[in-house]
């Protein structure tokens, strides 16, 4: 058993929370509501609560390099406005807006925006996972289902990912340089655990654990750099969609939850579904970068 829990951060009744992202300089954190067309923030120095409403689902933010948001929604990634709604596209979306959707993504070290789509109405692995390098958006992996669990290695060697229903978390040789991965290799397979539910977001520390959300499993899962089960945190919350560090210190665990699809009985086992949840942690997780934008003089 673990001595760390987590509390309520943020008590919502979000559909499908997902997506939070750490703004340091505003010492912010966002997240979205996919299934509520809503971005959602908090800034921790004073806990004012913010929500921007938009006209179609959004799945992720991330901060650019001037301080803006991106984000990733079903019609394409925009960059957003400083009244946090859609201000210019930057691209449309590669894939059929009919039953596709962007989900989880994040920042590389070199400020790359990786992006991964999924089918919802998962029968057919036809998505794929994305590199938004400026403004050009380029497929890297495809025969996927819902891509999730990405993340990046402290020194910037492994790009981490999965395809949700598999339940293996893949790892890929990363060239920082250029943005290319290699061959993925199984590096985490729940199978080989005592561990409910399914790998979604994820979110790397800096001794280079993975925390990931299991997603039916009620608990966020803490593995080692060479992928052995750390820790086990049980949360009061049967849906745990994705980590981040945040907080001054990057001491804090936020966590974003769902409640679509549960019953009230489910709903009255799980109390804090819907919410977002936090945990104090020793080791901080490492710095995200800004995403690299596109270049004044190239916007339109």
């Amino acid at each position: 058993m673990n001595d760390r829990c987590f509390h309520v951060a943020v008590d919502l009744a979000m559909e499908l929370g997902e997506g939070p992202a750490w703004d340091a300089a505003r010492e912010r954190l966002y997240w979205v509501d996919i299934k509520g067309f809503a971005l959602h923030w908090l800034d921790v120095a004073d806990n004012h609560q913010g929500r921007a409403d938009f006209d179609e689902a959004i799945s992720c933010v991330a901060v650019d390099d001037n301080g803006r948001l991106i984000a990733a929604c079903r019609s394409g990634l925009w960059q957003l406005g400083a009244d946090h709604h859609k201000q210019r596209q930057i691209v449309a979306a590669p894939y059929d807006t009919g039953h596709h959707r962007f989900n989880d993504g994040g920042c590389d070290h070199a400020g790359r925006f990786w992006i991964g789509a999924m089918n919802e109405r998962v029968d057919t692995a036809d998505a794929a996972l994305y590199r938004l390098d400026g403004d050009a958006l380029t497929p890297v992996l495809d025969h996927m289902t819902i891509t999730n669990g990405f993340a990046i290695s402290p020194d910037g060697a492994w790009l981490y990912h999965t395809d949700t229903p598999t339940r293996v978390i893949r790892r890929h040789a990363l060239d920082g340089a250029t943005g290319d991965i290699g061959p993925g290799e199984p590096w985490i397979d729940l199978a080989d655990h005592d561990l409910k539910g399914n790998p979604d977001g994820a979110a790397v520390d800096q001794q280079g654990h993975y925390w990931t959300a299991l997603f039916g499993g009620a608990a966020v899962a803490r593995f080692d750099a060479d992928g052995r089960l750390v820790a086990r945190y049980p949360l009061a919350a049967l849906n745990p969609t994705m980590p981040c560090f945040g907080g001054p210190d990057r001491c804090t665990l936020y966590v974003t939850t769902a409640r679509e699809g549960m019953s009230e009985h489910d709903l009255a086992a799980w109390p804090d579904s819907g919410s977002v949840l936090a945990m104090t942690v020793d080791t901080p997780g490492q710095p995200i970068a800004a995403f690299r934008g596109v270049p004044e003089d190239n916007r339109p």
